[in-house]
């Protein structure tokens, strides 16, 4: 993952700053805002959609995550974090679904509370206008290549599109079908054995006609030749 900006969280740079600071990134549509908190264990990461919302997060010692590890890593004071680009990284652990716009959690640092019902947001903006962002009118692109790049074995719903995806079907061929009774071994000496046949038939057909070709070759090819340079036999 690149770096985009990274620091220490501080009295002079606090979490609000630093979201604040993610929210204003433009080149990058899912930031990942990892954080470090200074003596403890306490790390992770969150995930950012365009629009300013928080759509997931994870700790990972403990392995929290949704709204406790976003709540327990916005809630630190003094520590580090980066400001990281995915690429093309799979952020799919990080997404909860959550869409926690930051503007609403701002406020409160650093004492979010333990229940953030009030702050998910059910059906974001981004949500009613299915797949295509309100402000720029441009497709999304986003929700529907991640969708592409799941595995297909289960229904797959993208909280973004408010559509199912169908299962992929696939045909199968049972061992014992025809199509995968192909040997190449077998084949190889099947051909070698028709190969044989083939030459023991020329040769014994040279030796019993030997008689006829030695006379064909004599009169009709040979004669021929000496009578060119006027020779007779």
């Amino acid at each position: 993952m690149d770096v985009i900006i990274e620091g220490h969280i501080n009295q002079e740079e606090t979490m609000a700053d630093v979201l604040a600071s993610v929210v204003a990134i433009k080149q990058c549509q899912s930031p990942i805002l990892r954080i470090n908190a200074a003596g403890s264990d306490v790390q992770g990461r969150l995930l950012f959609s365009p629009g300013g919302y928080i759509v997931g997060g994870k700790i990972n010692v403990s392995g929290e995550t949704g709204w406790d590890a976003v709540r327990k890593l916005l809630n630190i004071t003094e520590g580090n974090y980066a400001i990281l680009d995915p690429v093309r990284k799979s952020t799919t652990e990080l997404n909860q679904a959550l869409w926690v716009q930051a503007e609403k959690v701002i406020p409160l640092l650093p004492n979010l509370p333990e229940d953030g019902g009030d702050f998910v947001d059910k059906k974001p903006l981004r949500n009613q206008e299915s797949a295509v962002r309100p402000k720029t009118g441009q497709t999304d692109l986003a929700p529907l290549m991640a969708a592409v790049g799941a595995p297909r074995d289960e229904e797959i719903m993208d909280p973004s599109i408010p559509q199912k995806i169908e299962k992929e079907e696939r045909q199968t061929v049972e061992s014992k079908a025809p199509s995968r009774k192909y040997n190449q071994g077998r084949w190889r000496v099947v051909r070698f054995c028709l190969q044989v046949s083939f030459g023991v038939a020329m040769a014994s057909l040279i030796m019993w006609q030997s008689d006829n070709i030695w006379s064909f070759w004599w009169h009709q090819i040979w004669v021929k030749v000496l009578a060119l340079f006027g020779l007779t036999p």
